[in-house]
């Protein structure tokens, strides 16, 4: 599913939004799409600080395909 977003921006910024799509080969759509991209991927960083992050793996299930049938061992058979 999409979304329709609609802003305004005053004419100095469209002019210049716009000169650096053109040197880029970029349309409108485009350009603001990577914008909107690396404006969240920017906020979403992991901090490599973070405890979670910090602790190793303990145990083990004795499966060999654990990364690929987890869904099956947790849920039953029919489960994906």
């Amino acid at each position: 599913m999409t979304k329709v977003v609609q802003t305004t921006l005053d004419e100095q910024e469209y002019r210049t939004l716009r000169e650096v799509l053109r040197r880029r080969g970029l349309s409108l759509k485009e350009g603001l799409r990577i914008a909107v991209t690396r404006l969240v991927l920017e906020e979403m960083k992991l901090d490599p600080s973070d405890p979670f992050l910090m602790r190793r793996p303990t145990g083990r299930s004795g499966h060999k395909d654990l990364s690929k049938a987890h869904d099956r061992y947790l849920y039953g058979r029919g489960q994906r």
